[in-house]
């Protein structure tokens, strides 16, 4: 079944569509709450429960002639950027990202030597995404961990021109590679 046939029996109470969504898309909403959060790994998981709670809200109001996947990154992205507006109107206590450390990007090797160089490339590379500003963050996650098509990028941040999604792309990779002290290529892109 594709994703607007189960939001669409999600939406009508089907049993299992609704879990099959967040079996699929679990991951991706996550990474966005990740990097709106700021990397703050608990603060994320808190987001992305709100996300799909709200989901199972909206979903009523979702349209199967559009896709899917772009509808619920919008939905994730403005969700989890108005949360974190509001959490920064009512000053909480500090939450730790050390939890993430060697998280995401550090792969499998058998060499622990090798283990240890990809943790600590991940480890740069998260910190120097995270001090970029919440835009370029945003439209780097979609790109590269949600997976997204520019097309669907274009239509989770409110149907941009594509013009302007491909500038932010452009421009979101230059600064992690200004962070990162890179001159020449990220992913294959010219960053001058």
């Amino acid at each position: 079944m594709d994703d607007s046939e189960l939001a669409v029996t999600a939406a009508r109470g089907r049993p299992g569509s609704f879990e099959a969504l967040l079996d699929r898309y679990g991951g991706r909403v996550r990474s966005v709450a990740l990097r709106i959060s700021g990397g703050q790994a608990s603060l994320a998981d808190d987001l992305t429960q709100d996300v799909f709670v709200h989901l199972l809200r909206v979903l009523p109001r979702y349209d199967p002639a559009q896709p899917f996947a772009p509808w619920l990154m919008r939905v994730a992205a403005n969700l989890c950027r108005n949360k974190m507006r509001d959490l920064r109107r009512r000053p909480a206590g500090s939450l730790d990202a050390a939890e993430e450390a060697g998280g995401e990007f550090a792969g499998r090797a058998d060499d622990p030597a090798v283990a240890a160089e990809r943790a600590e490339d991940g480890r740069r590379v998260r910190e120097a995404r995270d001090a970029l500003p919440l835009l370029y963050r945003e439209i780097l996650t979609m790109r590269y961990e949600a997976d997204l098509s520019l097309e669907e990028i274009a239509a989770a941040l409110g149907d941009l021109p594509m013009g302007t999604v491909k500038n932010r792309l452009f421009r979101a990779r230059a600064a992690l590679a200004a962070k990162l002290g890179l001159d020449g290529e990220i992913d294959g892109k010219s960053v001058r």
